[in-house]
């Protein structure tokens, strides 16, 4: 199955919003505009890029990226919102994504290939660790009156008694 399958990058914005579909696989509570309006903000900042692994014309996995530099790293090159088909999971088609994206990281100059999860998705992450990843941070979030509606689980509470900051 997975010698069937090639990745390649997506061209322009017009192409990244063809993968809404397979996109919503894993996020079904972003609308298709509101995907088109977050993903044209982010190719407009230069330095976010896509890429897809096919079977066939097929889109069944795909991976967003970014690149940037941080004190604590230098260059580093990040995955973001990695998908595959729900119906073709444990085939490789994510280990595949993954390799594109380190292999760009090399070819980049990058010192690491960083990815953010979601807590409590085990099975993703027993998946970042077959793939050569470590726990080695934690990502703080605090929603913002702006996504407080979208994001109720990181609506500051109040602190309760002896749980002053």
């Amino acid at each position: 199955m997975t010698d069937e399958v090639i990745i390649r990058e997506l061209n322009g914005l017009d192409e990244m919003l063809a993968v809404y579909p397979l996109f919503r696989q894993s996020n079904s509570h972003l609308s298709e505009a509101a995907f088109r309006e977050r993903l044209s903000a982010m190719h407009a900042q230069g330095n976010y890029r896509c890429i897809a692994a096919y079977i066939g014309e097929r889109p069944v996995g795909l991976s967003g990226l970014w690149t940037g530099n941080q004190l604590w790293c230098g260059k580093y090159i990040e995955a973001d919102h990695v998908v595959v088909d729900t119906t073709l999971r444990s085939l490789g088609i994510g280990a595949r994504l993954m390799a594109w994206i380190e292999a760009e990281g090399e070819r980049t100059g990058c010192s690491v290939f960083r990815i953010a999860m979601v807590l409590g998705k085990e099975r993703t992450h027993q998946f970042y660790v077959r793939n050569g990843f470590f726990d080695d941070g934690l990502l703080m979030v605090k929603a913002l009156s702006r996504g407080a509606e979208e994001f109720p689980e990181y609506v500051s509470r109040p602190a309760g008694p002896g749980l002053e900051a």
